[in-house]
């Protein structure tokens, strides 16, 4: 039994994927195996791992069936004590494995989640959340009140765990909060890693499943995660329940209903869930998302960080 069960989706990622692995080959923790599920990839991707000679690496092959299920499938095939998520598109620095170890020689029960490092592709970067959850704290409000992330090339959780929590595969956009969400209501205590430690790409693209709020978001790529919030709202504070909608559905709603867009974000901003720094911003990115997308890109180029200030 390996330490670490390594698990990455993947689809169409031939120009990445190699990258991706390359970090986990790189790890100085060694106690690992790498589970790659090509999710019916169209390019030269199962091409690319099947040149890669590594006994660690096992890689899997399904029709197209979406993130979530590829994931699933890695899970099923995991034989390491702890599961990691790393996506085809992202990056570990080369301690990632060893720390998480080192937290989880004391807590074995614990969740891991970590910090990214935000590659927009204009040569600076930012760190984002800001802060871990607290052990009293609403997965909720952390999320959707003070707008904090949980994001899935962090995770790491014990094995036990990979039978009671499931990603849904009805969900495509916002799949790492539904994950993050179900492994809270466990009950199991959520730990962050004491650096950033995962470089995530987030660079303008429309194959980014992470952007379609921006060239999809009306489409049922991006809803489908909203009918899954709506079985969420009986444990969700009013105030977190008018961030989220603030949040994402306001971004669906614009191009459809202007008004409504604004009686969401007046209502969280009421609510406390947003200021009126968040709403204009929010509104921003509801009503015009390609520029708001590179008004933020501008302001990271002139006003984000070097690699090496962060890595201090």
């Amino acid at each position: 039994m390996p330490r670490f069960s390594i698990i990455i989706p993947t689809y169409n990622r031939a120009d990445s994927v190699a990258n991706t692995l390359e970090s986990c080959f790189s790890q100085s923790f060694e106690d690992f195996e790498i589970v790659v599920v090509d999710d019916g990839s169209k390019d030269n991707t199962v091409a690319v791992l099947q040149d890669i000679d590594e006994p660690r690496l096992k890689v899997i092959t399904q029709a197209n069936a979406g993130p979530a299920a590829a994931r699933n499938t890695g899970m099923d095939n995991a034989s390491g004590e702890f599961i990691a998520f790393l996506d085809s598109d992202d990056v570990w620095y080369p301690e990632f494995l060893a720390c998480a170890d080192h937290m989880l020689s004391e807590d074995p029960k614990q969740i891991l989640y970590g910090q990214i490092i935000v590659d927009r592709g204009v040569g600076r970067y930012w760190v984002k959340p800001d802060r871990v959850i607290q052990p009293d704290e609403s997965i909720y409000d952390y999320l959707y009140v003070d707008g904090m992330f949980i994001q899935t090339s962090t995770i790491v959780m014990p094995a036990t765990l990979k039978d009671k929590v499931r990603w849904d595969e009805a969900v495509t956009f916002g799949d790492n909060d539904q994950f993050a969400i179900d492994l809270w209501h466990t009950g199991t205590r959520f730990a962050m890693l004491p650096k950033p430690l995962t470089l995530y790409a987030d660079i303008m693209s429309p194959d980014a499943l992470s952007q379609l709020p921006i060239f999809g978001g009306d489409t049922s790529a991006h809803t489908n995660f909203f009918d899954w919030m709506a079985t969420q709202k009986s444990h969700m504070s009013e105030r977190a329940w008018a961030g989220y909608l603030a949040r994402f559905e306001s971004v669906a709603m614009a191009r459809k209903s202007p008004m409504k867009t604004l009686r969401l974000l007046w209502r969280a901003k009421r609510a406390g869930a947003i200021s009126m720094k968040g709403a204009i911003r929010q509104g921003l990115q509801c009503f015009f998302p390609t520029y708001y997308r590179r008004l933020v890109d501008q302001y990271v180029r002139l006003r984000g960080q070097a690699l090496s200030e962060i890595q201090r």
